[in-house]
């Protein structure tokens, strides 16, 4: 249609329905380089809006979603009755819930359902709305949201996840009652599960009766009902023996030691039982990461005597207290174990350190600065020539804050310390000496002997050249004393039979020798040829 109607009323169509394609494909990219150009391309088209849409959709689909929503804007600013109109409002919601604007997602999806009530993406709108209400802190009205998808869903199984959407609401806004009274209202009319034998998996929805046991029991341990709730994973583990949900059961006992109750080792003896429930399993992979990490900081704890011993059990103490902070989500504890390593460890670089985390915790997880300024200013005071103080002035400069020069001293360098260790080994007194010589060798008669004794010994009368051809050639009768057998020329100097550049081992026959010629031989180079 492109290649061979150029002229055509339908090339735009056909332009705009090939992008189109490529969405569908998995191919945005593509469409985003088609559709970006198509209002140059095609300045009288009609489809300049619905361009734009797909453009939008191919932005979202490619994960550049500031780019998503900027298209999508433009597209409700081209156009005010158009039958992608609702789809541009949904699509929008969902490139902001991306960007974690969750007010404009929620708003966005509730101008699909003042609209467009009947459309049939309603329900959809619904849900993007309940989720965005949630994540924006809307707790109860997103728990209405999914109260009413829950009662328009068209099997049991999604009726039971919009049910335990609300009581993630109702936990997330801390309503603990409220949501036991619900989670008991459901297990009241929920039948319990059938025999099964240990190891077989209940049949489909038969765990409905556990997974809601098992909330009940973490509904209670964020209440701080840490009996209660053990008691009822313990259920778990009684009606659904070696099966997933069991796992999953164990590990949240063990999770609850070590959470809420403190009690490191036998957090350790429960993660380890999470895999006699169901082999491999993501739980029991979890377990075992928390199980080593809590072998760590029990190993810290323990320590024993000296500074290396001090520094290990104030390393626990930031063990334990980053493990509050980052994956038990518990601020609170965190600053309480940062305060417990200042008591224990006052005016130490340890102490330090726990003083900054503690401001740091203050500024960022409790949104308390004041608190956290002061923390840093009292390093900077109590703290001189520590690495807590430079951190500490850091921290108050980016807050905006002057910290005189003349309070901060810098940690002077740690000097390596001298090796104390013992001396080597003396070496044995009948050891043999290194080299050649008399003691060193079985027998003085060795070339290298040889050598050694003819230029220590010099025989009189001897050239340089006699020398050191003795020297070379030991052996060799003809270099005896006085030079016995020695070939000489004309002029009575003595031939080296044996030259250097010729690289022939001793005993070898080397042409030429003992005749100063002028003849060529096949190693010489031009400069030897016109020397000889």
């Amino acid at each position: 249609m492109l290649g061979q109607y150029s002229k055509s009323k339908w090339v735009d169509d056909a332009y705009l329905m090939w992008a189109k394609n490529l969405i569908g494909r998995d191919d945005p990219l593509q469409t985003i380089n088609m559709l970006q150009s198509f209002a140059d391309q095609f300045p009288k088209s009609e489809l300049k809006p619905e361009a734009k849409f797909y453009l939008g959709l191919a932005y979202r689909n490619a994960r550049k979603y500031p780019q998503a929503v900027s298209a999508f804007d433009e597209f409700l600013t081209l156009t005010n009755k158009h039958p992608l109109l609702p789809y541009a409002h949904y699509e929008r919601s969902k490139a902001l819930m991306s960007l974690q604007r969750y007010r404009e997602a929620a708003d966005g999806a509730g101008v699909v359902l003042q609209r467009w009530p009947k459309h049939l993406l309603a329900d959809r709108a619904l849900r993007q709305r309940a989720e965005a209400r949630l994540q924006q802190g809307d707790y109860l009205a997103a728990r209405e949201d999914f109260r009413v998808i829950g009662k328009r869903a068209v099997s049991e199984a999604d009726r039971f996840d919009f049910f335990m959407r609300e009581v993630d609401c109702l936990e997330s806004a801390r309503e603990f009652d409220q949501a036991l009274a619900l989670l008991r209202g459901e297990l009241s009319h929920t039948p319990p599960p059938p025999a099964t034998v240990a190891g077989q998996l209940p049949p489909s929805g038969s765990d409905h009766f556990g997974r809601l046991t098992m909330r009940i029991g973490t509904v209670q341990l964020l209440a701080g009902k840490f009996d209660e709730a053990v008691a009822e994973y313990r259920k778990v583990l009684t009606d659904y023996p070696k099966t997933a949900i069991a796992a999953e059961a164990q590990y949240r006992i063990a999770y609850g030691y070590e959470a809420v109750a403190d009690n490191f080792e036998r957090a350790q003896q429960e993660y380890g039982l999470v895999k006699d429930q169901f082999g491999m399993s993501n739980y029991t992979q979890q377990a075992q990461t928390r199980s080593d990490d809590l072998s760590r900081i029990m190993q810290y704890r323990k320590g024993g005597a000296g500074a290396d011993s001090l520094e290990k059990k104030a390393e626990a103490g930031f063990l334990t207290a980053e493990r509050f902070l980052f994956q038990l989500d518990k601020p609170d504890r965190a600053l309480e174990e940062y305060a417990r390593v200042v008591a224990e460890y006052p005016k130490t670089a340890a102490a330090g350190r726990a003083l900054n985390a503690q401001a740091w915790v203050l500024r960022r997880k409790l949104d308390r600065p004041a608190a956290a300024d002061s923390m840093n200013w009292r390093v900077i005071h109590e703290y001189p020539a520590t690495e807590a103080q430079i951190a500490a002035r850091d921290y108050l400069e980016a807050a905006g804050q002057t910290v005189p020069d003349s309070l901060i001293k810098f940690p002077v360098p740690k000097v390596p310390e001298r090796d104390t260790t013992a001396a080597l080994t003396p070496v044995p007194a009948n050891t043999p000496p290194l080299g050649f010589g008399p003691g060193a060798m079985s027998h003085e008669d060795s070339l290298a002997w040889q050598r050694t004794r003819a230029r220590m010994t010099p025989v009189p009368g001897d050239s340089a050249m006699m020398h050191e051809m003795r020297n070379l050639y030991p052996n060799d009768p003809r270099f005896g004393p006085g030079g016995a057998g020695v070939q000489r020329d004309s002029l009575g100097r003595p031939i080296n039979p044996y030259p250097p550049r010729n690289n022939v081992p001793p005993g070898m026959p080397v042409p030429g020798a003992g005749v100063m010629q002028p003849g060529v031989l096949p190693q010489d180079s031009s400069y030897t040829r016109e020397r000889r």
